[in-house]
């Protein structure tokens, strides 16, 4: 009887992040909230990009020096303080109906009422009036984020449980079905409108008038701010390397990381805008620029290593990943070398790329790059590193990137390449062998069986 083969020391990891870490993954990834959070997050793509843009054309005349410019500026410039009010002074507005909306969605609820009833209850307890009675929007922006996001859960699962337990206004048959949605929200707004009325009450009593959002921020303030400590971002990027060695997206972290990058890049705009020092360096600009440079565990440096490889299936594995590499795309290479479950190529991946990913923040920290003010749209390697924020010293850094990459893959590649050589002489030697000649075999695999 044939012994169990012994498990080795990646086999036992392989198996107890399977164990553990794969179904947690699963569980986040299929979950109605944290999906409806991270949809949320991706609409709001367009506003924090108007946001950004409006935030960077107000330096234009500190480098185009004309009276013209200056003149056109002086006349017209509030025009981008009010697209970034509207934009990203409205942030949190936007992110509870796109969250609400997502959710009624999963939830198969009217989803223009649910954004209706998430808008009132955030408003309710998110929105101030001056002594003169006119509104102070203070936090409606990424300040009430967290606060959207709870009130967008909170809202769609009590108009759910109204709808379940038919505790709704039921129009007769015959009657639009828009007017019949109508007057189903008659009551979980009625419901709505009292909770988060007793709500407001409370927190001013409690708090001494401070507003709901600026009390969660207070009491998230620890977890939030410790992203910015460069351990915790090496300890982020590290698990999102983890999550793709094992074949699982990274997204599943989005509805964790999301908010507080859209959070850091709106407080990084509101600093340059007031000509005060930024402090965030996490934004999803940021990750996408110079964390997932060339795609995630930023892999250029293996794709140049098989470009120049004497292996025939590397060279053209790397050829084929070039390309996409410049859009920062490398599923060529995480499924062609592949990478996915490749023990060779676990700590360079992981570990390696997380510290080369984390590379330009170090930077930033240190004053040798500007913090970013803006998520670029897509856009080639370089470029976008460059324009979070409008820095020419990223390029430079990008390019250290790409040589930390090469150093760091480089050896761990050529115990790959020398596999596949004696992989090859394998097949050779086997070939050789063969009593059925080339012609032979071509014409027995050109034969339709």
């Amino acid at each position: 009887m044939e012994s169990p083969k012994k498990q080795g020391a990646f086999e036992k990891v392989e198996a107890f992040i399977r164990k553990t870490l794969v179904p947690v993954a699963n569980k986040v990834d299929s979950n109605a909230y944290l999906t409806a959070i991270k949809k949320g997050m991706v609409v709001m793509t367009p506003v924090l990009l108007l946001g950004s843009v409006a935030a960077i054309f107000p330096s234009i005349p500190e480098f185009i020096t004309t009276q013209g410019v200056a003149n056109w500026f002086e006349s017209y410039g509030y025009i981008f303080g009010i697209i970034s009010k509207v934009s990203l002074g409205l942030v949190g507005l936007y992110a509870v109906l796109a969250i609400s909306y997502f959710l009624s969605e999963h939830y198969k609820l009217y989803t223009v009422g649910s954004m209706m009833l998430s808008a009132i209850a955030f408003l309710i307890v998110a929105m101030d009036v001056d002594d003169n009675g006119n509104i102070v929007a203070s936090y409606l922006d990424s300040k009430g984020l967290f606060t959207a996001i709870f009130i967008a859960i909170i809202s769609v699962k009590l108009y759910q449980f109204f709808t379940k337990h038919k505790l709704v206004i039921k129009m007769p048959e015959g009657v639009p079905d828009f007017v019949s949605s109508s007057f189903e929200l008659i009551t979980p707004t009625a419901a709505i409108g009292v909770l988060f009325i007793v709500i407001r009450a409370v927190t001013d009593s409690l708090s001494g008038g401070v507003l709901l959002p600026q009390v969660i921020m207070d009491i998230l303030a620890p977890a939030i701010g410790s992203l910015d400590s460069l351990w915790v971002i090496y300890l982020v990027l590290v698990l999102r390397l983890v999550f793709w060695f094992f074949g699982i997206h990274s997204a599943v972290l989005s509805p964790i990381l999301s908010p507080i990058a859209v959070q850091y890049l709106s407080e990084n705009i509101a600093a340059h805008e007031a000509g005060e020092p930024l402090r965030h360096v996490i934004t999803n600009g940021t990750l996408s620029a110079f964390a997932n440079f060339t795609g995630s565990g930023v892999t250029i440096g293996l794709v140049l290593a098989m470009i120049i490889s004497k292996s025939q299936r590397y060279k053209k594995v790397g050829a084929v990943a070039l390309l996409p590499s410049m859009f920062g795309i490398n599923e060529p290479v995480l499924f062609g070398v592949p990478i996915i479950l490749n023990p060779v190529l676990m700590i360079p991946f992981i570990f390696g790329g997380s510290l080369v990913g984390m590379f330009p923040m170090i930077c930033m920290k240190l004053g040798l790059l500007n913090y970013p003010i803006f998520d670029p749209p897509y856009v080639p390697i370089f470029m976008e590193g460059f324009l979070t924020g409008f820095d020419w010293r990223a390029v430079i850094i990008q390019v250290i990137q790409v040589a930390l990459s090469f150093g760091l893959y480089l050896p761990f590649f050529k115990v790959l390449e020398k596999q596949e050589f004696e992989r090859e002489a394998l097949l050779e030697a086997e070939k050789g062998n063969s009593v059925i000649s080339d012609e032979d075999e071509q014409y027995l695999t050109d034969i339709d069986f």
